[in-house]
């Protein structure tokens, strides 16, 4: 099942939010106005959206709260990613030029800045004081997560539990409140729990699939150049499985390759091969379809609906997309 199918349920929700996003962003200011054409013109799959819609509509319906939920959640993450490509010092992302490369890493901060401020003027808009409440406290995650990436992004490192908190904190944390947030607006408060826990594992599966992909999948398909966190010195978890596993010799070469970030011809084929020889990608995807499953027994508690089917179908697709 592709995403068109799975957004079906809400697919007129979707419409209404793109008209939202413009109506909300408009402004009298032309440059800034610019920026915010760059970023409605340049959207991904909206999966963070999505999920609050299909999360209010399996948890029986709500009011125009979801929008603007939904709204927010998506524009905490694009302020996000124009802070990450900052960080990284990207080049292309959604297949156009970061802001920072077309205009300047001031302009994206502030931009950046910009998106956060207008997510929450919406949340504001929202009576139940929980919602704003799980959005903020997923965006202090997200922040203190950026911290200890860069922390532990100096050295190369074996330490799994690391990782896992640097992903909760980056990205799943974010699903986790959307998921919940959907069910706190429909007024469906056990609901909302088994989203949230639905949203934080289906959340680690996507970002673990979506590191093993930066290692094996195209450009075009990812969105972004590939092996771009891996050059980046991000440590993912198949470079850190294969550091525990791999023998004495072989862990030296690999952390050497690691520190160096591949700049030379033939080295990050080097890597890949160290890496498939010690099982690095076929590790990673086993745990994020164990998260997956995990994922999908949250949603028990749900009674039958569309949205609830499509929320399942997610946990197919979170793995089967790096396939």
């Amino acid at each position: 099942m592709d995403l068109a199918a799975i957004y079906a349920p809400i697919q007129d929700d979707l419409d209404r939010l793109t008209e939202l996003l413009e109506r909300e962003l408009v402004t009298p200011d032309p440059f800034i106005g610019e920026l915010v054409r760059h970023v409605l013109d340049t959207p991904g799959k909206m999966i963070r959206p999505a999920l609050v819609c299909l999360s209010a509509q399996a948890s029986g319906g709500a009011g125009v709260a979801r929008l603007w939920i939904a709204a927010a959640v998506e524009l905490i993450h694009v302020a996000s990613l124009i802070h990450d490509d900052v960080i990284d010092e990207a080049d292309t992302r959604r297949g156009a030029a970061t802001v920072n490369v077309r205009w300047s890493n001031q302009i994206a901060v502030l931009l950046g800045d910009y998106l956060f401020a207008r997510a929450f003027d919406l949340l504001s808009r929202v009576r139940d004081a929980d919602v704003a409440l799980a959005l903020a406290r997923a965006s202090v995650e997200m922040s203190q997560a950026e911290i200890m990436q860069i922390k532990y992004g100096a050295e190369p490192h074996d330490d799994e539990e690391v990782y896992l908190r640097i992903i909760g904190g980056k990205t799943a944390h974010l699903f986790s409140a959307a998921c919940r947030a959907g069910g706190l607006a429909a007024g469906n408060g056990p609901a909302a729990e088994a989203l949230g826990r639905f949203g934080l594992e289906w959340g680690m599966a996507f970002q673990i699939t979506d590191d093993a992909l930066d290692l094996t999948s195209r450009a075009e398909a990812l969105g972004k150049p590939i092996h771009s966190d891996i050059r980046g010195g991000k440590v993912t978890l198949p470079v850190i499985h294969a550091l525990r596993r791999a023998a004495p010799a072989d862990r030296v070469r690999l952390l050497a390759l690691l520190r160096q970030g591949m700049q030379v011809d033939g080295q990050m084929e080097e890597v890949q091969q160290l890496l498939g020889r010690y099982q690095g990608v076929p590790y990673a995807l086993e745990a994020a379809a164990a998260y997956s499953r995990r994922a999908l027994a949250a949603l028990s508690p749900l009674p039958a609906s569309q949205a609830r089917d499509s929320l399942r179908a997610l946990t197919d697709f979170v793995v089967v997309r790096s396939r």
